[in-house]
């Protein structure tokens, strides 16, 4: 019995064998995909991100930066942790530096607590302030600490057993042995 198979046959079969080659490819290639999408996430990383970076241009024409090296976030206490954080504050070109260990963002995303070395700079205002810790709140600008404190402003250094800060550091106050050098 010999089977005789036309040009056209043999044409056909190899389109139809060619088709089902590429259907099977991208049913098993997609289905690879989606396997590996849903991965199950370690809990002792969920909720973790390295190297963060975060702008935000305000109505009043500033802008913030922050740049961390990790945000830890707990959606549950709604906190937010960063580590080695560095904000920037730049109001008309006038840019005030805020560096810390640690950042904490609490109390609803309301208020916030640095700690650890923590610096403001601003250049242009000559002006520079180290702590161990800081706390405040974003809408008000208010910020305090019951730890020593030193202020250098120009060519007159203030050092202090607390610190509060109002308005932004518009207003100042020094608490306790409050020293006052000037050079």
């Amino acid at each position: 019995m010999k089977i005789k198979l036309s040009t056209k046959s043999i044409f056909i079969i190899l389109i139809v064998l060619i088709t089902t080659i590429l259907v099977f490819n991208f049913f098993n290639r997609n289905k690879q995909i989606n396997s590996e999408n849903f991965k199950t996430v370690d809990p002792t990383k969920e909720g973790k991100t390295v190297g963060v970076k975060i702008e935000q241009n305000q109505a009043n024409g500033e802008r913030i930066k922050i740049v961390a090296d990790l945000m830890e976030e707990n959606k549950e206490k709604k906190f937010i942790k960063l580590i080695n954080p560095i904000t920037e504050i730049i109001k008309r070109n006038n840019v005030t530096k805020i560096t810390s260990n640690y950042g904490y963002i609490i109390n609803n995303y309301s208020k916030f607590k640095l700690d650890k070395n923590v610096i403001i700079f601003n250049n242009e205002k000559k002006f520079n302030l180290t702590t161990e810790e800081l706390s405040g709140i974003f809408d008000t600008g208010d910020m305090y600490t019951n730890l020593p404190v030193k202020i250098k402003i120009n060519n007159s250094k203030i050092q202090g057993s607390s610190l509060n800060l109002k308005n932004y550091g518009e207003y100042i106050k020094v608490f306790g042995k409050a020293r006052l050098i000037i050079e």
